[in-house]
């Protein structure tokens, strides 16, 4: 019995210091109303980095990085989980389930995600673009 309530202790105070983004204020945001820094990238990803398959990008360009992305594995299995997006300052972190497109970029305290996969390769007018803007506590 004590382990059982060591348990649900550990597992409460872990829970704690997360949370997934689907619980963080968010809006749907059209492509002509993303911030300049964010359309600038999507026009020129080649502009800040070399290959386009980068999963997180932090804006301004040449910015100190305040983000870190880990993949989280499931228990059993070689199997993806979820996303960890975390602060690298405050060490807090956000879940970001599987299935969720990317790239993820953050910008000024937002998370900017896309509606759809593969956005450089098969999106052939950014301006149908949506994204949803998740404030980063």
């Amino acid at each position: 019995m004590k382990y059982w309530i060591f348990f649900v202790i550990v597992i409460s105070l872990s829970s704690c210091f997360d949370s997934n983004i689907n619980t963080l204020e968010h809006e749907r945001v059209k492509f002509k109303n993303l911030p300049n820094e964010v359309i600038h990238y999507l026009r020129n990803p080649d502009d800040y980095h070399d290959g386009i398959l980068y999963m997180l990008i932090e804006l301004p360009k040449g910015k100190k990085n305040n983000y870190r992305l880990e993949t989280v594995k499931t228990w059993i299995g070689p199997w993806e989980s979820h996303k960890k997006l975390i602060n690298i300052k405050t060490n807090v972190y956000y879940k970001i389930d599987q299935g969720v497109p990317r790239p993820y970029i953050v910008f000024e305290n937002n998370l900017y995600v896309p509606d759809r996969y593969n956005i450089f390769t098969t999106v052939d007018d950014l301006n149908s673009l949506e994204f949803i803007r998740y404030e980063l506590k």
